[in-house]
């Protein structure tokens, strides 16, 4: 979905498990071997990848495990950020900020600065200020275990609250 986007590499940062993609033009694969420690050492993974182009000027964190968010969500981030001066972009949902969201080159120090078990909301938490948003509550669907996918499968919706 995000090369759909057409906006800069795709950076598709692999832990625990590994996946034979197809080499597609735009697509890098990058394996963060110390996956255990948190979603922090993937979003660093990532980053470091994405920064050896000085030109890349903006991030787009999205989840593999967020199968109801829709190109055009992503598509609305991209365009919330070109009118706006904020140097983040979240979606909102369940009250909070979260992923899919958007980052401005200025944020990718503190992103570097993120605990190794720390997501991007702990950065949305220490600079609320520095934040626009785009709703999509069908982001609050995350598939972590077995029993998230039957919920899925079975439009169990209150599942996920």
């Amino acid at each position: 979905m995000a090369l759909k986007l057409n906006c800069g590499p795709v950076i598709v940062v692999e832990g625990a498990y590994c996946f034979d993609l197809p080499a597609q033009p735009g697509l890098i694969t990058v394996r963060n071997m110390a996956w255990k420690k948190g979603m922090g050492s993937s979003i660093k993974t990532g980053l470091s990848a994405l920064e050896v182009d000085p030109s890349i000027d903006q991030l787009l964190i999205l989840l593999s495990d967020q199968p109801l968010v829709p190109i055009a969500h992503l598509k609305a981030l991209l365009a919330k950020k070109a009118h706006t001066a904020y140097p983040m972009i979240a979606t909102f949902y369940k009250n909070s900020y979260g992923v899919p969201a958007l980052f401005d080159r200025a944020c990718f120090p503190d992103l570097h600065r993120l605990e190794d078990g720390q997501g991007a909301k702990k950065l949305f938490q220490a600079k609320p200020n520095a934040i626009d948003w785009v709703p999509l509550e069908a982001a609050r669907i995350d598939i972590d275990t077995p029993e998230d996918v039957q919920a899925l499968n079975e439009s169990n919706w209150k599942h996920f609250d």
